[in-house]
């Protein structure tokens, strides 16, 4: 099975965002034309500040001092949502950008993450599990590894990603507790439209 059209795909993602980042301030919060299987994910949608913890086997760390960003907007015309990582605490600095398609067939979100730590286009998918939506990865192929989403608030969500240990048992590994700090009505492809040449 090949990867390309995948690849592609993600890269055209990551175009778009470009684009959009030349205009920071105008990242859209809602949208009446986006279809009601979207608001699974719209907590994603604005600015977010993002603090990282690691779990110790008993407790979560304090918050790391470096904050990340974490951006979302509704694109494709409103089919999918795009959202942008950017960690500046990491070592080296790490930003990456995903694309979040629901299927209506399969009932599944379908995604494509990449990032300039793994450079490697990541097939991810989503649903909920017993009330939890839960993400695991396809592609390449990781076993034992998924991350649920948690809405905190009406501006707040965390996101806690978990391993399996040896007897098969779930256990918390990381979490990003993320608080919105920006949203304005705007259409992506209004800041497309104004970039061009």
């Amino acid at each position: 099975m090949t990867r390309i059209p995948l690849y592609l795909f993600c890269c055209l993602a990551a175009l778009i965002s470009v684009s959009a980042t030349q205009h920071a301030e105008a990242v859209e919060c809602d949208s009446s034309n986006a279809p009601e299987t979207l608001t699974d994910f719209s907590f994603l949608i604005g600015r977010h500040e993002v603090s990282l913890h690691a779990w110790t086997g008993e407790a979560w760390t304090p918050p790391r001092p470096t904050i990340a960003e974490w951006r979302g907007w509704y694109g494709l015309d409103d089919m999918a949502i795009y959202d942008e990582w950017k960690d500046p605490g990491a070592e080296p600095s790490n930003i990456g950008i995903n694309v979040r398609f629901y299927d209506d067939q399969e009932n599944l979100w379908k995604m494509m993450w990449i990032s300039s730590s793994g450079r490697q286009v990541q097939d991810l998918r989503a649903e909920f599990v017993q009330g939890k939506l839960t993400m695991w990865q396809v592609y390449p192929p990781r076993e034992g590894w998924k991350a649920e989403f948690d809405v905190i608030d009406s501006g707040s969500w965390s996101r806690t990603s978990f391993v399996q240990d040896d007897t098969g048992e779930w256990q918390p590994q990381f979490k990003l507790v993320a608080r919105r700090t920006h949203c304005e009505d705007r259409r992506l492809q209004e800041l497309v439209d104004e970039t061009r040449i």
